[in-house]
């Protein structure tokens, strides 16, 4: 259970609450919370969910499930016997793999489904419709019961740097200013996280900046960003590698810190790091295309796409 949830606990903070963030659970008889998950909407047809709690009791299990009052609570029906074989779902036609879904599956399967429906609609078209997700463990469930199909370009990592090897292989930009985010700078903030995502997510930035310490880099208009806490670097965008590198050592010699942990596309990075870990991304349909690569450094792994 502890690896299926280490990417949520390992982001930091949850979207729980925020306008674009929507959560699912499943219930018990008792109405007892035994599973979570939250979906993010950030167009109107993609979305990136993360599971948030689960339940030893029904973690790892094949359960049934029924649709409760509220539009966003399903309730447990059955844990199934793990001695009964699981239906290969992979003999069937491909038409029926891909429009319907088993009736005993993962709490979090049943969950992504519920989600993406009452996100992106139900009548939208399936093919438009996208969803992804991440996760420190590759499991087929994710991808034979909840439709997760498609692999990433990109393959990803948690890594942890320890600060005085890290310093050394930097090139930051000279000359460049580099402050302290005001509230007064969320419009420029808001429009080069727009530049870098492809995407405007005002109310994702207002919980960064709120849960966040963060150190903006300028030329007038702000052409880079990062956004961290203690040890733990949540996105780190710029218009250039210089810029990126800048803001990291500004955040690091500011807060004398010995070492920083922070997702990332593989091959970003010169430095070593003292420890890593592979992430897993996996979408329903597509691999999103809007994002520009090149200015993300560090991403927003189990709270965000970047």
């Amino acid at each position: 259970m502890a690896d299926v949830l280490g990417l949520s606990r390992a982001a930091g903070f949850r979207l729980e609450g925020s306008a674009d963030a929507k959560t699912g659970q499943i219930i018990n008889q008792k109405g007892e919370s035994l599973a979570k998950e939250t979906i993010v909407k950030y167009t109107a047809s993609q979305a990136y969910v993360v599971l948030t709690d689960l339940e030893s009791s029904i973690a790892g299990k094949t359960i049934k499930v029924a649709p409760k009052e509220e539009d966003l609570h399903l309730k447990l029906g059955s844990i199934e016997n793990a001695e009964v074989e699981k239906e290969n779902r992979r003999l069937m036609p491909i038409a029926a793999q891909f429009h319907s879904v088993p009736e005993a599956r993962l709490a979090e399967c049943h969950l992504s489904d519920l989600l993406a429906e009452h996100t992106l609609g139900r009548f939208n078209l399936e093919l438009k419709k996208n969803v992804t997700i991440d996760s420190f463990v590759l499991n087929d469930s994710w991808r034979d019961d909840a439709g997760f199909i498609v692999t990433d370009r990109n393959t990803y990592q948690q890594v942890t740097f320890g600060s005085a090897k890290l310093l050394k292989t930097l090139q930051p930009a000279s000359g460049v200013t580099i402050v302290p985010y005001k509230p007064e700078d969320f419009d420029g903030l808001a429009d080069f996280d727009n530049s870098a995502c492809g995407f405007s997510r005002d109310a994702y930035l207002e919980v960064l900046a709120a849960k966040s310490a963060i150190l903006v880099a300028k030329s007038g208009a702000i052409d880079g960003y990062i956004a961290a806490k203690g040890t733990q670097i949540y996105c780190l965008y710029a218009e250039t590698m210089e810029l990126a590198h800048a803001l990291l050592k500004a955040y690091i010699e500011q807060n004398k810190l010995k070492e920083v942990i922070l997702f990332t596309k593989t091959g970003v990075w010169e430095c070593e790091p003292e420890s890593s870990r592979p992430v897993h991304r996996r979408h329903t349909r597509a691999v999103p295309s809007q994002i520009k690569w090149p200015k993300i450094y560090a991403l927003n792994m189990g709270v965000h796409i970047v």
